[in-house]
């Protein structure tokens, strides 16, 4: 367990690092070994606990791959259940669609007045930033990872090169968190870890160690290769992350490939007093470590108080140290219906071989054994065909599995909310459409609130971030595309020839992101016959003049995914020029219609007022 005295004294460094200045290379070797020592408790400490998840990773790998072996020769082995990766998938896709299917992708909100402005040109610039860097497929990983792992380490990066967020997806089995807290209760984490294995040529191309490119040639290949680390043996022994070494020393070759290099990039929130620093609360630090001993970035933590990391969930428990995945739920459910189909297998396989007793005095064994073309079976003379022959037949005992696999499969679905509708099979259920649409609106409404809760604790803390880093980090103004039709009014006077241009100023302000309500196309008010429904009932119940018909008209456009529907309205010049020949005869048709109404509909309109008697018109 880390220590909870001093764990080195830095306040020589302090002045260094209050100015952002990486201290790497001023450490002794001395401080180098006790900050090392610090860091491989903490990492110890987390994999200790964190490596209990292991085994179920690897479960839920083998299931959502649908893994066969590459060396399976029987049917056997290959008979897997592959609807689990459909139902995962169905969720994953729920999931996209309402944490990334708006645009702007991430919604954002002013906390006050003169915050308004500056949360519409956000929401516009990270949507920038998140199709310039494909912030789509990285969200897709972080919800892959939810529904997999339930644990989703996810950093966001600023790239000061490119301008712009970077978010950054981490494999699990390589994040080691702080167990100390419960889930959910980052900000009280004394440290995160990411481990990683990457060529030292990458190291040098990133320049984010001056150290290394300093002196390149000191740290290229003469430091070895360390496996001191329990999590670190572990991935080796998985082979992740890891590429051929040769080394060819025998003067044929010019030069050799060096194996991948250990860095642990560690986030660190120490007390004062454990630095020396006994008048400082808390001090932020990011330290990366190479090959378990060299440090080779020591610096304060740029993004201030906060690690920038999320560690997102699926089922979020703040009682439980680690979030549960929905493969924690559904393999037991995947393991009994794949060994059902299995045992399936083995029974056809036992049924196509029958056991075969023959007398050899009454027909020829070999012709038994090694079948000709013709599939003759030579017999002793006089011996009638099937004469000295009984084939033990196998009894069909597992005929019901497959009704079985299918109960099992409609228990998935239950409990993951991801019905055969939502997965778009069709059901054999004997249902009317209204109760297959209720039932499926009610899985959604599930599915909605793990939107939210997913929402609220990776994607909200994200947006957070990245928002933090644009009004802190942005180097110049830019400029985002943009039609009258597709921003809102309080930022349409800055369109100028299609683009919005603005400067750092402009997006100051104090902003937050806007929850996630859960909603998607699959839900009624997302669904364009539901607008149309509601336009048929005003209709023949009287109400339409009571509502207005066009904005009803324009939300049934939307919800057929047309987003832009302005671009199509007819402009005040083209309203001047008067009515196109298509449209002269539209009219018609409709005052056609109009003059065969009902005469209660129109009594009925006439004491609501809607309508004027011709009795009582006045002419101008």
């Amino acid at each position: 367990m880390p220590s909870t005295i001093e764990i080195i004294d830095l306040s020589r460094h302090f002045s260094a690092l209050e100015r952002y200045q990486d201290i790497s290379e001023r450490l002794t070797d001395e401080e180098q070994a006790k900050i090392v020592s610090y860091m491989k408790q903490c990492h110890t400490m987390s994999h200790r606990s964190i490596s209990k998840r292991y085994s179920h990773w690897d479960e839920a790998d083998a299931a959502h791959d649908v893994y066969v072996d590459p060396d399976a020769t029987d049917f056997r082995e290959k008979a897997v259940i592959p609807d689990t990766r459909a139902i995962a998938d169905t969720v994953i896709t729920y999931q996209m669609s309402a944490l990334g299917g708006r645009n702007p992708m991430f919604q954002l909100e002013g906390q006050n007045r003169n915050s308004r402005k500056p949360s519409l040109l956000l929401e516009r610039v990270l949507h920038q930033q998140m199709r310039r860097t494909a912030g789509e497929a990285r969200i897709a990983q972080h919800l892959l990872d939810i529904v997999r792992y339930g644990m989703a380490p996810t950093k966001v990066i600023w790239d000061a090169d490119g301008n712009q967020n970077n978010i950054v997806n981490f494999e699990p089995r390589k994040t080691f968190p702080d167990p100390r807290v419960s889930w959910g209760d980052w900000d009280n984490m004394g440290f995160i870890i990411f481990s990683d294995h990457i060529s030292f040529e990458a190291i040098h191309r990133s320049r984010l160690y001056p150290k290394i490119n300093k002196n390149p040639e000191k740290y290229a290949d003469n430091i070895a290769i360390r496996q001191g680390w329990q999590g670190h043996r572990d991935l080796k022994q998985q082979g992740k992350g890891y590429n051929v070494r040769s080394n060819q020393q025998d003067g044929t070759s010019y030069f050799h490939l060096g194996a991948n290099r250990i860095t642990d990039e560690g986030w660190l929130a120490l007390a004062g007093y454990q630095v020396g620093l006994p008048t400082i609360t808390t001090i932020y630090l990011q330290v990366t470590i190479m090959d378990e001993k060299e440090i080779i970035s020591c610096r304060l933590n740029p993004y201030g108080r906060q690690f920038p990391s999320v560690i997102g969930g699926m089922y979020h428990d703040s009682h439980k140290t680690y979030s549960q995945s929905l493969y924690d739920i559904l393999l037991p459910l995947h393991d009994i219906a794949t060994w059902l189909m299995r045992s399936r297998v083995d029974n056809v396989q036992a049924s196509l071989n029958n056991l075969i007793f023959a007398d050899p005095t009454m027909v020829s064994i070999p012709d038994l054994i090694d079948r000709n073309e013709w599939g003759i079976v030579r017999t002793m003379p006089g011996v009638k065909p099937g004469d000295g022959i009984h084939i033990a037949s196998v009894q069909d005992v597992t005929r019901g599995h497959w009704n079985d696999i299918a109960a099992l499969s409609d228990m998935k679905q239950r409990v993951s909310a991801a019905s055969d509708a939502q997965q778009g099979v069709p059901t054999a259920d004997v249902r009317s459409a209204t109760e297959i649409s209720r039932l499926t609106q009610l899985g959604s409404q599930r599915l909605g609130v793990l939107s939210r809760i997913i929402s609220a604790t990776s994607i909200r803390p994200m947006v957070r971030m990245m928002v933090g880093n644009i009004q802190d980090s942005l180097a110049y103004n830019g400029s985002i595309n943009a039609t009258k039709g597709d921003v809102p009014p309080q930022i349409q006077s800055m369109i100028n020839d299609g683009y919005i241009d603005f400067s750092i100023e402009d997006l100051q302000g104090d902003i937050d992101y806007l929850v996630i309500d859960g909603t998607l196309p699959i839900e009624p008010t997302r669904n364009a016959q539901t607008w149309i429904d509601m336009l048929t009932t005003l209709n023949q119940t009287g109400l339409i003049m009571e509502y207005k018909a066009g904005k009803i008209a324009e939300e049934a456009i939307r919800a057929m995914g047309v987003s832009d529907v302005d671009q199509f309205k007819i402009s005040d010049e083209e309203a001047q020029e008067g009515p196109t020949p298509s449209q002269q005869m539209a009219m018609a048709e409709m005052q056609r219609g109009n003059s065969v109404q009902p005469a209660e509909n129109v009594a009925r309109q006439v004491e609501r007022g809607n309508l004027i008697p011709q009795s009582q018109a006045r002419t101008k």
